[in-house]
């Protein structure tokens, strides 16, 4: 059975990895048609709203950090952030969820 685990552990760690890239593909095209101006107009909002440490940790040094929701609503705009839940066919909570959870993923494959 040892070799079927493995082989069943990498078909799921593969379709895995297809979800997330599949997410932050949709996501980066979600940006990129925003007023926003893309993932880098994401970042400098970031960046201007004093999370400059999240965005850096992104961008190459493997550290990674997580922002949260309130992070996120803080840095954008309300009408930002309805722009995007629209884009996501999602509710605002749960498009900054979405926007939290593969924003730092999106960006460090961007760096």
């Amino acid at each position: 059975m040892g070799l079927l685990d493995d082989v069943v552990g990498a078909v799921k760690g593969a379709m895995q990895e297809g979800a997330e890239g599949g997410a932050q593909g949709a996501l980066g095209n979600v940006l990129q048609g925003s007023s926003l101006g893309g993932l880098s107009g994401v970042l400098e909002q970031l960046n201007g709203s004093g999370l400059g440490h999240l965005v850096s940790s992104w961008a190459g040094s493997g550290e990674n950090l997580p922002i949260s929701m309130d992070q996120l609503k803080g840095a954008l705009t309300p009408e930002h952030i309805q722009e995007i839940a629209g884009a996501l066919h999602m509710d605002p909570d749960g498009a900054l969820a979405h926007l939290a959870e593969h924003l730092p993923g999106l960006a460090g494959n961007q760096a």
